[in-house]
């Protein structure tokens, strides 16, 4: 998702165990470290010579000084980080130390990263001095910002605008925040109007869904902005605006909103270096307002230059996005199909993971190990994705040593410092060490779980046995340091749990070790190795008590040897090793589990001439609710209690007269979604759509025709319903604004299905399920978007699916479908003349026609819509009763 408040908070990561730990107060090195921050205080450069020890390069050493001191510095703060021995010394007579230095001149501040050498100054003397120094890094351009209370200005006819959206007000005042380059931050205080208006037509449906009109508009008493001193022009003009005294109660009034919001934005909290609160500058053509609405609270648009999709408004309120999209300058480099990857530093081809799970504490010891390479132009940061409550220890470079990293809180992240800038192609190594406690992740994104009713469960009628115990970590509990986005790599995994738990995970399972206790795992414990021989696109765990129901070899060779000849090279398999696994209390229920998902394997196996995975886990937990999670190599499937009702709310994801629908679903994304994932969150139909489907389709195997009409029917129901939320290609934000998750299924889960339903009827099922194929085939392991399979299919088909894919994916309307019929004699004998008026947009749709007779039964017949108009003849076999249209309910339509 996307991130709307630019805030950052920092902190040092701190040091790992291969480090000695920072010493006293009291010893020579704390007294070293307390002269330099004296002298770095005073001003004095040349007094840095009297920290040297008598083996230092003098003129290195006042070159570094003479860059770094001056006259201008208010106040200074030096902290050691990290210390290890220095090597050619002693024991105890030498140190290598990382510090973090804090400096402040007068509203300016700059945190720095040095590396100091420092000996004793003699055999056994108590008095140390620097032998080497170092500048690693440097965050420059901070700011403590604050209102000028000796300026007020008044204006009139203020207009403050960014692309789409404009401010108002006729008369009121202003204050300002400065820096050297000039004003920073605005708090406007006075009536106006806002008007926000985007040019796309998804993102105006978004708003008309939130305030009932595509253009936003609203009334406010206030509002605070943000921008590069350079660009005030480009966003603000007034016919008139004077400086007048200042008004006390405006300024406080103001002042009270400043504070308010400024931590909100570009704001840096640096800890024990500093009480107060720092600010980045926006960089140029960055935007930010909020603006405080009387129909609203507190609206918040920002356009963010490092986005893709750099233009978003945001409801704070009730934390939720109204639009976020690229702005006009962003769509002329990344259009809407762009791949999230554009914009990556780095890349990841494999992670080394090793983690202690405490699950009483949901405790997490581990050190990840990285295998990294630059991308783009270069980088002298790498950003990681690490849960927030997980402390970094130590982060090390095969190639660059000790590296010193730091915390982007509330945002689950970590910056880590190179030593310099490296180029594109650049390949290195970083090893994490970090612990914490966490929490497992609930069944989220790239999954599928029902809405229960409101109220759930009263306590009446609630289970007294409380649910046997299941952890999962995954995608979204960003357990592991990882990139920023889910991206294919391979991995090795060693996971270890206490007994009696047992776990599983992504990879080939290739070892079980009890081991022996020892101080940091004091009790038994087992040690679970895996191996992700097939990439993934993240990677998971999940720890329980769980018992074998069952292992086999699922056999795949005949489904495969036809289309494994038209195949590019690469690694395929004729078999797959199914376990299947349960919670104690579900292992009766393990047999049947394991015979639906060797024969959902076998079929989707056929359907697509592969099967990308070695080896499949199903794992089914204990929940109030059925849903289930499906990540490479593991399918988690969540069963309700024998001995709890079973109740929830009509749902998009609830088929009673299909029971193997959860497993269907999760098993087909090992195909949709895993290995073949999405390029930017839009794309998220192509896993849960076609992982829709394909449960559909097994359904039909599996329980017969009826049941795949009953699912496409109640499919129907909710893609028409919900239809006007938003387009397919909204992805996670159909359904956001109104917190409705259950609109969110509607539509890219059985809509899409629907979509792909009506296109399989279009072309027929030969080329469709050839246009999959050829789609899976080229895009194994990869990330796809709609036009990659857009263009699968008309590869296949030799038609063009521009039209279908622009109106079914990209659009949120229905054709609208006027139907007349008449009965004509011919030579041949009667005929029923149909007639077809699209009366809006034309729509390519298949509709079943159904003629009912007297004397026989009813025939359906498939009529292909692709024009506004279409009027056909169909000879008749019997006496007429009626003609229906879409009788089967399998075309989305009014």
């Amino acid at each position: 998702m996307k991130h709307l408040v630019l805030a950052i908070v920092c902190a040092a990561c701190l040091s790992g165990t291969a480090w000695a730990q920072p010493a006293s107060s009291t010893d020579g090195v704390a007294a070293l470290l307390g002269r330099l921050e004296q002298v770095v205080r005073g001003g004095d450069a040349e007094r840095y010579a009297d920290l040297l020890s008598g083996v230092a390069d003098r003129e290195r050493a006042m070159t570094f000084a003479r860059s770094t001191i001056s006259p201008a510095i208010t106040r200074v703060v030096v902290r050691e980080r990290d210390r290890a021995e220095l090597a050619g010394n002693l024991p105890g007579d030498g140190y290598q130390l990382l510090l973090e230095v804090f400096i402040e001149t007068g509203v300016r501040a700059r945190l720095t990263t040095w590396r100091l050498d420092v000996r004793r100054r003699g055999r056994n003397s108590e008095e140390w001095g620097i032998a080497y120094q170092e500048l690693i890094s440097t965050l420059q351009g901070l700011y403590r910002l604050a209102l000028n209370p000796r300026r007020q200005m008044v204006f009139k006819d203020l207009v403050v605008t960014a692309e789409d959206l404009r401010l108002t007000v006729a008369e009121g005042s202003l204050f300002v925040a400065d820096v050297d380059g000039g004003a920073t931050a605005f708090v406007v205080l006075g009536h106006g109007e806002m008007s926000f208006a985007p040019g796309q037509t998804t993102e105006r449906g978004q708003v008309r869904l939130f305030s009932g009109a595509e253009t936003l508009q609203s009334g406010f008493e206030a509002f605070f902005f943000r921008i590069n001193p350079g660009d005030l022009g480009a966003h603000a003009r007034t016919k008139e605006i004077v400086q007048r005294p200042v008004d006390p109660r405006d300024f406080k009034r103001a002042d009270e909103i400043f504070r308010q919001e400024l931590g909100k934005s570009f704001g840096l909290d640096l800890g024990e270096m500093s009480s107060d609160t720092w600010s980045l500058l926006p960089g140029s053509g960055d935007f930010l307002a909020e603006i405080r609405t009387r129909r609203f609270d507190t609206l918040t648009y920002t356009r963010s230059s490092n986005e893709i999709e750099d233009i978003s408004l945001y409801d704070r309120r009730n934390r939720r996005n109204i639009a976020v999209y690229s702005s006009q300058d962003h769509l002329r480099s990344f259009t809407r199909f762009y791949d999230e990857d554009d914009k990556v530093d780095y890349r990841v081809h494999s992670y080394d993971i090793d983690v202690s799970f405490a699950p009483a504490r949901r405790w997490i010891e581990g050190r990840a190990r990285l295998d990294i390479e630059i991308q783009g132009k270069g980088s002298n940061t790498i950003t990681l994705r690490l849960a927030d409550s997980l402390s970094v220890r130590s982060v090390t470079s095969g190639d660059y040593g000790r590296l010193l990293c730091v915390r982007v809180h509330n945002q689950n992240s970590v910056v880590v410092n190179l030593p310099a800038t490296l180029v594109k192609g650049t390949r290195t190594t970083l090893t994490v060490m970090y612990s914490g406690t966490l929490q497992p992740q609930s069944i989220d994104h790239e999954a599928l779980t029902l809405t229960p009713q409101m109220p759930q469960f009263p306590e009446s009628e609630q289970s007294e046995i409380p649910l046997e115990e299941s952890f999962l970590y995954s995608n979204r509990s960003y357990w592991y340091p990882q990139a920023t986005t889910a991206s294919y790599a391979n991995a090795t995994m060693r996971i270890v749990v206490p007994e009696p738990y047992s776990c599983a995970a992504s990879g080939d399972p290739v070892s079980t070790e009890k081991l022996v206790p020892s101080p940091q795992n004091p009790g038994s414990s087992r040690a679970f190795s895996f191996i992700v021989s097939q990439p993934a696109r993240y990677l998971s765990f999940i720890v329980a008590s769980l018992a074998i129901a069952r292992h086999e070899k699922v056999a795949l060779a005949p489904l495969v040897e036809a289309a494994r000849a038209l195949r590019s090279p690469g690694v395929y398999y004729d078999d797959l090793d199914l376990s299947v696994r349960t919670n104690p209390r579900l292992r009766a229920r393990g047999p049947d589990m394991a015979r639906s998902a060797g024969q959902i394997l076998r079929f989707y196996t056929s359907l697509v001439g592969d099967c990308p995975y070695p080896t499949l886990t199903a794992v089914a937990v204990e929940r109030r609710l059925p849903g289930g999670h499906s990540p490479a190599y593991l399918s988690v499937i969540s069963l309700p209690t024998a001995t709890g009702p079973i109740r929830w709310a009509d749902d998009p994801a609830s088929f009673p007269d299909f029971p193997e629908f959860f497993l269907a679903h999760e098993i087909a994304h090992q195909w949709w979604g895993q290995a073949i994932g999405w390029k930017n969150y839009h794309e998220q139909w192509l896993s849960e759509g076609i992982s829709q489907y394909f449960a559909a389709l097994y359904a039909e195997k599996a329980r017969g025709r009826g049941v795949f009409d009953s699912i496409i029917r109640r499919m129907h129901r909710w893609g028409v319903g919900e239809s006007n939320q938003g387009p397919v290609f909204l992805g996670y934000r159909i359904g956001h604004i109104k917190g409705e998750s259950r609109t969110f299924r509607a539509v890219v889960y059985n809509k899409s299905a629907m979509v792909l339903h009506m296109l399989r009827r279009l072309l027929g099922d030969q080329v469709f399920f050839g246009g999959l194929r050829r789609f899976y085939d080229t895009w194994r392991f990869r990330k796809a978007g709609s036009e990659d399979l857009r263009q699968a299919m008309e590869q296949e088909s030799g038609m063009n699916l521009e039209r279908f894919f622009e109106r079914w994916i990209y659009g949120d309307g229905l054709p609208e479908v006027t139907f007349t019929s008449r009965v004509e004699d011919s030579p041949a004998g009667p005929v029923a003349v149909l007639h077809f008026e699209q009366t809006g947009e034309v729509y390519d749709v298949p509709v079943t026609v159904t003629l009912d007779y007297t004397d026989r039964p009813a025939a359906d017949l498939i009529v292909k819509l692709t024009d506004k108009t279409l009027e056909t003849r169909v000879p008749l076999a019997g006496k007429l009763r009626k003609i229906d249209i879409n009788r089967d309910e399998a075309a989305l339509l009014k």
